[in-house]
């Protein structure tokens, strides 16, 4: 048998091969990085919310004080002023808040980005495997017909090497 050819694509498959896997990996570790973002983003909301509900009760609290008479009217200027204080850290906190939405936009970008790529890389990966496959169907079609040949090569040399032996047999 003759030596098996190799694939005249081979370093170019395992180029690509290679760029599949790295965007792969780079696109995973931008998703890793969104979702972490996105948790953050999460945390401060959360966080916001639990603001918002700490003034609230303090509000409620210092209300109902005033009701009940047990506060001077300098400790309710004074309350007015800390849950005015509350607001402006809840408004700071938001401003962080829409701050921190860009940056997640921005790396949701980015990761979409990767994806693209990523998907870019594995086309252009199938379609080399696409023709490999190909190839090595077509290389083994050609080897059959070879050996169909070769096989019907060798029939013919008995046939005629008998034929040839009979007709010397009968002159003899």
């Amino acid at each position: 048998m003759g030596k098996k050819e190799a694939y005249r694509l081979q370093t170019l498959f395992g180029i690509r091969e290679r760029e599949k896997e790295e965007a792969e990996e780079v696109y995973a570790q931008a998703m890793k990085a969104l979702q972490k973002i996105q948790e953050e983003h999460a945390q401060m909301e959360s966080h916001l919310k639990t603001m918002v509900f700490a003034r609230e009760e303090r509000r409620e609290g210092y209300a109902e004080k005033t009701r009940q008479g047990e506060l001077t009217i300098d400790q309710i200027r004074a309350n007015d002023r800390h849950i005015d204080r509350l607001k402006a850290e809840e408004s700071a906190y938001q401003v962080q808040i829409h701050r921190h939405q860009e940056e997640v936009d921005e790396v949701a970008h980015v990761a979409e980005e990767k994806k693209k790529l990523m998907v870019e890389a594995t086309q252009a990966f199938k379609a080399l495997e696409k023709h490999k496959e190909k190839w090595i169907k077509e290389k083994k079609r050609e080897a059959m017909l070879k050996a169909e040949m070769t096989a019907e090569d060798i029939s013919q040399a008995q046939y005629f090497s008998r034929l040839v032996e009979s007709k010397e047999k009968k002159r003899g």
